[in-house]
């Protein structure tokens, strides 16, 4: 079984999206052998051109020799347009391989920055799992980084396919310490969510049912 980093996620009460990778943790926990960390909700910020740009990725997986293979899950439907597969949000639209050469490009910045940590190999992988791509040709992605809904349960298996195993090096405690380092401020608040969201139902409909029964006069 993999470490899963942060833990409490079995006990998170989430929906929607979130319920999403609170499933796919449970895939990688129980489906890669116990040589694989993976991290989940790893939050990067850089500056580009002036400008800050943020980003989460939603899957860090880990091997022993420090190597990387970073996830990017799409639940829900994707468009595939001439220039490759797009998510729709509310009033924007994200291209998938956009962001996750920007997710990739982020990290190796940042750990190049470092200079304390040898180089390692770091990948990436799109996960849709609702989501059966049609035209992979087109998609902006190598086909074999592409785990859509036909292949949903060889995930784990493609996973170890591009990131062997292989024996602990140097860089794998620094890695470590990396992504914990990115991760650190987020942990308490990811265990807090399902909570705080039932929470803010509660009182939203509570003040609700009070505001109906007050009568004010002019």
């Amino acid at each position: 079984m993999a470490a899963i980093i942060p833990d409490g996620w079995r006990e998170l009460s989430v929906t929607g999206a979130a319920q999403r990778e609170i499933e796919t943790l449970a895939i990688l926990a129980d489906g890669l052998p116990e040589e694989y960390t993976v991290y989940h909700a790893v939050h990067w910020t850089c500056i580009e051109h002036k400008f800050a740009l943020y980003g989460e990725i939603d899957f860090a997986v880990v091997n022993r020799a420090g190597d990387l293979l970073l996830i990017e899950q799409k639940s829900g439907f994707l468009d595939e347009t001439p220039d490759g597969l797009v998510k729709q949000y509310p009033g924007k639209s994200k291209s998938v391989p956009i962001q996750i050469s920007r997710m990739v490009s982020a990290i190796r910045g940042k750990l190049a920055n470092r200079g304390d940590i040898p180089s390692v190999f770091t990948d990436a992988l799109l996960y849709c799992p609702d989501y059966t791509v049609k035209y992979p040709e087109t998609a902006g992605l190598a086909p074999e980084r592409i785990v859509d809904a036909t292949r949903r349960q060889q995930l784990c298996s493609v996973i170890q396919k591009l990131l062997p195993v292989r024996e602990e090096t140097t860089a794998t405690p620094k890695i470590h310490r990396f992504l914990s380092d990115l991760i650190q401020l987020d942990t308490d608040v990811s265990a807090l969510m399902g909570r705080a969201r039932n929470m803010v139902t509660r009182v939203s409909g509570g003040l609700a049912h009070w505001a109906r029964q007050l009568d004010f006069a002019p």
